[in-house]
């Protein structure tokens, strides 16, 4: 029994610290970014891992207010796997140019939609700022003795098609729970939404790099 708790301590303390993410996308928006070089913010809610409710998480929310757009915090509450999370909405730019991402240095998460390589439907990429990745994984390392790893977490993205018709192309991902390991097309009515859960090699990939594919309109 002692040698049982004394690995699950260690299973616990080792684990990274984490966040999950569930966005909203729609496809009228992604397309219009792309052909117009407009920028739209379109909402998010993120689930951050805390070490309890119970403690004065004041100051802890207010500093990771600092990397998100139009912060607010919801609530403090125990997953399923009994873990304790801060759950707040925030707003995600969606932009056609990564630098113009970079450069406004608002928010921690964007999405990058263009058009590329003599196509003239849109790419759609999950991207990220490194710069304030960084500063958010030396924040939450001092603070938790725990690294903040975005493989650990979970990239949700719900995409609504408001238009017509839409034909889309997804990597490899789950999609409506299900698991898909080449790239797949999957043809939308209006008004049909489906729900895009990142691979680890998304997440890990979008970490090092700041930026990982997601899908594309046929």
């Amino acid at each position: 029994m002692i040698r049982l708790f004394v690995f699950l301590f260690l299973t616990i303390l080792l684990s990274g610290c984490k966040i999950d993410f569930n966005g909203d996308l729609f496809t009228a928006d992604l397309i219009e970014v792309a052909k117009t070089g407009k920028s739209v913010n379109l909402p998010m809610e993120i689930r951050f891992q805390v070490s309890s409710c119970d403690e004065d998480l004041t100051a802890f929310s207010n500093k990771i207010s600092t990397f998100f757009i139009d912060y607010k915090q919801i609530e403090c509450g125990i997953g399923e796997d009994f873990m304790s999370y801060i759950t707040s909405n925030i707003s995600v730019p969606v932009v056609n140019n990564k630098k113009e991402f970079e450069d406004q240095n608002k928010s921690l998460i964007g999405y990058w939609s263009g058009i590329f390589e003599n196509r003239n439907k849109p790419d759609v990429f999950l991207i990220m700022n490194l710069d304030k990745l960084s500063s958010l994984s030396d924040f939450v390392e001092k603070e938790t003795f725990q690294k903040l790893s975005l493989e650990e977490g979970k990239f949700e993205i719900n995409l609504i098609n408001d238009i017509d018709d839409a034909k889309i192309s997804i990597y490899s991902s789950r999609v409506d729970g299900q698991p898909i390991v080449f790239e797949t097309t999957f043809e939308l009515k209006k008004r049909d939404k489906i729900t895009i859960e990142s691979s680890n090699i998304t997440s890990g990939h979008l970490e090092k790099y700041g930026w990982a594919p997601l899908f594309y309109f046929e």
